[in-house]
């Protein structure tokens, strides 16, 4: 479909911009004799001249043709193409908000975050009122934000990002896929960008295709964090009623048999259950991380580790560079983890989010284990309308 789109777009663009739609790139290789070019270009400009005079009607046509065909680009990889269309139907309507917005999500996919935040910010300030504008704009700025501090954070979400694909001939894997996609765990590299070291959050589920993502990022891995020990984060022997099945999720043991040694940094108390999912892992192979524990991937990136038991004994939390924080299950926009399952306590998770996550700065970010009500929140979100709410003498959140 999105091939018709841009083909449509297209054939309707050459129809209203014979020559001002011709590729850049056909051009520059087209090396022709000077005086076809000189007359090319004359009628190039009379074109132009005849579409700018023609009317606002034409010029709208265009400049949505032309976003359309931003679209298209941009969903089927051109990157590139889907600038220059972008920045073409600004150039036509530049207080078109929508213009600006398929220019921001194709810079952003060329890297250049910070041009794209710029793009998110127009659109957002001639759109003020479209949300899915606004959380653009606001990922944008994030993702900025760890630019500058020299951080990289790649989110992977299962059956999107890995888990994807198991082959014909691999029904098993295949069904383990399924299930990956369903829970959606994510998976997250967390980088230096100056050294390019990395952790890699919750391994699972498809360890082929995590490492094809640290090599496709360029990255060196350099630990395996594990927020805390539940089968869908560490792979292993899945718990009853699955256990029948006799499946075996890939995961953190895969891992350290392929790199052996990686560290594995892990709760002390969440270690047994990953063992027991995992009986080929051995006491040795884990790096315990009781809470403060410290971990540094450069010079700029630092990583501190924080006990929130709750959802299990040896939940964790990691707080990168005092602003970033990966929490696992204990804490999802506008909710928290389970407590009802095998080592689940609900005063320890009362514990840890209204005494330890409520006390981090309003503005840290929050990314979540599972997308459970979003890619990301902030502390400062759910104190106003989530789990860390203050919590009344009754046990109910109160109002502020």
């Amino acid at each position: 479909p999105r091939a018709g789109q841009y083909a449509f777009s297209a054939a309707m663009l050459r129809q209203l911009l014979p020559r001002a739609d011709e590729d850049e790139e056909a051009k520059e290789e087209a090396k022709e004799e000077e005086a076809k070019e000189e007359e090319e270009e004359s009628e190039k400009n009379d074109a132009d001249a005849w579409f700018m005079g023609a009317g606002d009607e034409r010029t709208d046509v265009c400049a949505l043709l032309l976003s359309n065909r931003s679209a298209a680009a941009f969903a089927l990889g051109k990157y590139a193409a889907a600038a220059r269309d972008a920045a073409r139907a600004i150039e036509l309507r530049g207080a078109w908000g929508k213009a600006h917005f398929r220019r921001g999500e194709a810079l952003l996919a060329l890297g250049r975050v910070r041009d794209a935040y710029a793009a998110y910010r127009r659109a957002l300030a001639l759109e003020p009122h479209d949300a899915h504008v606004r959380v653009s704009c606001e990922r944008a700025r994030i993702l900025a934000q760890n630019e500058a501090m020299g951080l990289r954070v790649v989110q992977l979400l299962a059956g999107r990002d890995f888990a994807q694909h198991a082959g014909r001939w691999h029904p098993i894997r295949a069904k383990i896929f399924g299930f990956a996609g369903a829970m959606q765990n994510y998976v997250y590299l967390v980088a230096d960008a100056a050294s390019r070291k990395c952790v890699v959050v919750d391994a699972c589920w498809d360890v082929d295709g995590i490492l094809a993502a640290v090599a496709r990022e360029r990255l060196l891995l350099a630990g395996a964090v594990v927020t805390h020990g539940h089968f869908d984060h560490v792979g292993g022997l899945p718990p009853p009623p699955f256990a029948a099945l006799r499946i075996r999720v890939a995961g953190l043991a895969e891992l350290k048999r392929r790199m052996p040694h990686l560290p594995l940094l892990v709760h002390p108390l969440d270690i047994p259950e990953v063992m027991g999912a995992n009986p080929q892992l051995r006491a040795h192979d884990f790096t315990p991380t009781p809470n403060g524990f410290g971990f540094r991937l450069g010079e700029r990136t630092d990583l501190a580790f924080m006990h929130t038991p709750g959802h299990t004994p040896g939940s964790q939390c990691v707080l990168v560079n005092r602003c970033r924080l990966f929490s696992g299950d204990t804490l999802f926009p506008g909710s928290c983890g389970r407590t009802d399952l095998k080592g689940g306590c609900m005063p320890d998770m009362l514990e840890s989010l209204q005494a330890r996550l409520a006390a981090l700065a309003d503005q840290t970010i929050v990314y979540p284990g599972h997308e459970y009500g979003g890619e990301w929140t902030t502390i400062g979100r759910e104190k106003k309308r989530g789990f860390l709410r203050a919590v009344g003498p009754q046990g109910r959140a109160t109002r502020k």
